[in-house]
Parts: structure tokens; sequence; C-alpha cells
């Protein structure tokens, strides 16, 4: 077993069951105690599935002590974020316009692949509502809390998924990432968020399966949690064209000595807080210590929120077109508000957004013709109150500095414009007791040599004690 696969709850688990040494149906009781323990506590899931998941535990056991041989994620438990499809659990979008859904008929491709390979699914985190939110609120299901601190937000719009595993209900679990959605949560709640290359996570049922940026991610404990999912929700399906052209995924590798590491300290928002960027810079000087080469340069692209803007509530209108006034009232005030300025764009506005797509992914695309690697704070400034008004604007230090999600996670966004991978890492924490965190980017389709590098800091610079969960029994 590999150094990272040692690190990885996902590879020993997976190991013991298929050993016979630990029964899959004792793993994901004790999952389903956490969950219930945490849901009590977090409100971190739209739905748990305890009899499906312990009738599929028992299934398992008893497979495997008939001879069966499991799969490389025998008996994991995971959870899936309540935006994707998982055959007989409904599908809600964080919304009451879903509250009544059916259940899904079938699994997402990635679902299917989970499961195909052993995994247990317990149950679906919670989401904003139509994954719109950075914070952590949706009409259905109210507010997730912050483990951490709860007045904090815990981030979005995959709220429940990254509350879930910094509290040990699963090691891991699937999410979304269009604009900042397993990065922020993730970065908030001291846990590891991976977006891949587009496509790479094949998203086979996003209606603009061209111009998609939305990556399935993965919000892990640990990058070797992350390691050991990757291939198996990885490689290309039919209906998703990025996924067509990713190659299969190389061996785990590379690492920092020697590496070329860009410094971006902005991306497009106008400030950050002294308490991110000393944190950020901690970070460099823990890249330099494990070999790397950091140079700073001043971010000279176009700011991504204008673009990101145009293109995703363009997608929200017309997944709204012909919603009724009544249904369309009960949407949040914040969703309207974009559908709203969508309503005011032109044929022309919207190509210019998809023009300045490109722009941006070639500028990116140059950089690293000289780097390896490109390193930003995750966020501009600490996290913000869990109720936070996000028609208010961003303060950093004292000083208003314009709208939230343009000023406070601008390099979270412009990484699914582009579509190079990207993992946010917990850095430390905050005066505010909230969690601290960077991003680190790689070339496109170097998601494996990504994760290396990253592996190599966590090492160095481990995630913070989150509080447990207490199980009654």
């Amino acid at each position: 077993m590999s150094a990272i696969a040692r690190e990885s709850e996902v590879a020993c688990l997976a190991a013991a069951h298929a050993a016979g040494t630990r029964r899959v149906s004792e793993t994901v009781d004790a999952a389903l105690a956490r969950a219930q323990a945490a849901q009590a506590g977090y409100n971190c899931f739209a739905a748990l599935d305890g009899a499906g998941a312990s009738a599929a535990a028992a299934d398992m056991d008893a497979r495997m002590a008939a001879g069966e041989t499991p799969g490389p994620l025998a008996g994991v438990p995971i959870a899936v974020k309540d935006i994707l499809d998982c055959a007989g659990l409904p599908t809600r979008w964080g919304s009451q316009l879903f509250a009544e859904a059916a259940p899904a008929a079938s699994d997402i491709a990635a679902v299917a692949r989970l499961r195909a390979a052993g995994a247990i699914v317990i149950g679906k985190t919670t989401t904003t509502e139509f994954a719109h939110s950075p914070l952590g609120f949706s009409p259905l299901t109210g507010l997730t809390l912050n483990p951490f601190a709860a007045g904090l937000t815990c981030g979005g719009s995959s709220s429940g998924a990254g509350t879930s595993v910094a509290l040990g209900v699963t090691p891991v679990t699937l999410a979304t990432d269009a604009g900042c959605s397993s990065r922020l949560p993730a970065a908030a709640t001291g846990t590891y968020g991976f977006k891949p290359t587009l496509g790479l996570v094949p998203h086979e049922r996003v209606p603009d399966a061209f111009g998609s940026f939305i990556h399935l991610g993965l919000i892990g404990r640990s990058v070797a949690d992350i390691v050991a999912t990757l291939p198996v929700v990885a490689g290309p399906s039919p209906a998703d064209p990025w996924s067509l052209r990713a190659p299969p995924l190389a061996a785990t590798g590379g690492g920092l000595e020697g590496a070329r590491v860009l410094l971006w300290m902005r991306a497009g928002n106008g400030r950050v807080a002294r308490e991110v960027e000393a944190a950020t810079r901690a970070a460099v000087r823990a890249l330099e210590r494990l070999g790397a080469n950091v140079v700073e340069e001043d971010y000279a692209l176009a700011a991504p929120d204008p673009i990101w803007s145009t293109l995703q509530q363009t997608n929200w209108a017309l997944r709204f077109a012909t919603t009724s006034a009544e249904d369309f009232a009960r949407l949040s005030p914040a969703l309207r508000a974009g559908i709203e300025a969508a309503r005011g764009f032109t044929a022309l506005d919207l190509m210019r957004a998809q023009v300045a797509r490109a722009q941006l992914f070639r500028g990116v695309q140059a950089k690293f013709a000289q780097y390896d690697f490109i390193l930003t704070p995750c966020l501009s400034a600490p996290l913000v109150a869990a109720d936070f008004d996000l028609s208010a604007p961003l303060v950093i230090d004292g000083e208003a500095v314009g709208p939230l999600r343009a000023e406070w996670t601008s390099a979270l966004s412009l990484f699914d414009l582009s579509g190079h991978p990207a993992l946010a890492l917990p850095v430390g924490l905050a005066e505010n007791g909230g969690p601290l965190g960077v991003q680190l980017v790689g070339r496109w389709n170097h998601d494996m040599a990504l994760l290396a590098a990253a592996a190599e800091i966590a090492a160095g610079v481990p995630a913070p004690a989150c509080p447990e969960v207490e199980i009654r029994g």
C-alpha cells in the first residue's frame, strides 16, 4: 500500500472489508449513527437512507462471505449532494418547489460508478436552493451550521457536504462546483475540496453540455481520501462531451521539489484581508520548505465575476423561463434577483461572456507554460456570518469592498470558468474561529500531479481539529 493510501480512511476501510477484518455493516451502522448525530446538531443532510444503506451493507457482507471479490471502495460509506440523482432517493434541490419530488429513477454516472465500486450511499447532503448561493441556507432544509463556529457560514452551495465530512460522518462526499461550491464549503470547514479538470468526472445531465462549467467535485477529510475515490468516478460518458477527451488518470507522482509556483494574491477582486494574506504567505513558506520556487505576480486577466454572473444567471433564467409567477415568488430572493438580471441580457451579452471565458482560459493556460502550479487564497476574507445578507457588501478589515461573490470568491470561480483542476486546502483558523484555506491549481488534466503536490502540503500543514459529534446510544 502506498504512503498516500495508508493515510486514506477510504483505502483503509475498503482494505479491512475486503480482508474480512471488519464487517461492512459495522462501518455503515457507525456512519449512520454519526450522520444522525450530525443532523441533530448541524443539519447537514437533506435525507438519510438508513434502511437502504443497512440493507446494502448486509448484502455486501453476505456476498463477500460467499467469496465475491469486492470493488475498490468495498463498503465505504459516502454521501451525495442533493442536486445529484441517486436511484431510490428524491432530488429536492434545496427548494420548496421539489419538496414532494418522487425518488430518482436512476443514478447519475458518478453515483453508479461509486456503487459499482462497492461504496454505500447513506444519504443526500444539504444544498442551497438550486445551488445558487455561497452560503449555507436553503428554504427547504434551513440553515446548515459550521462545526467550528455556529455563527459563521459553512459555505455553499455544497453546504452539508463540507460539514458532514468535517464531522467524520463519511470520509468523502460527492459534490458539485460551478462557481465555488465544493472548494468554498471545504475551506469553511477545514476539509479538502477538489474540483477536477472539467469533464474528468462526467456530469452527463447538465442541459447545456457544451457550454457547461459545472464540475462534479469531491470533499474529503484528507487529500488521500480524494486520491482513493477519484479514479472510481473519473472517465468518459457518452452524454458528456467534455469527458470524451479526458485521458486516463496518470499515476500519482511529481510533488513540489523544484516546482514553479505562481502566487496570485488577488484574482479580479480589489482587496485581501490581512489575516488571509498572512495565512497565504505562511503557506508559501511551507511550499518553499518543500522545494518549490514561488513567484508572486499581479493578476492581469479579466475579473471573473461579471463573466460568471452573465453565464450562470442566464442558466438560471432558462431553467425558470416557464415557471409560474406563484412558484417564482417562492424562490430565494438572491436567486430571483439573478434570474431577473438575466432577463435583461441580450444575445450579444451572452456571446461576449462566452468569448471572455475563452480568453480567461487562454490567459490561465499561458501561465502554465511558465509555472507548474498556481496558488491563491480560497477567499479574500475570513468567513462571514451564517445569516449574511447576500445583497450587502463584503467588509474587509473594516472597509466595504463590494458584492460578496465578486469580492470574496473570485479566485474560485476563475478556475470553474477556465476548467483547470483546483484543490482547497486548510491552513489554519482565523480570529473569528473559522477555518482559512488556500487554493492550489494545476495544469489541465494533471489532476494527479496536483493531488500529489497537495498531499505534501497537507502533511506539513495539517487541517485544524474539528469538534467531535456526540453520539447518543
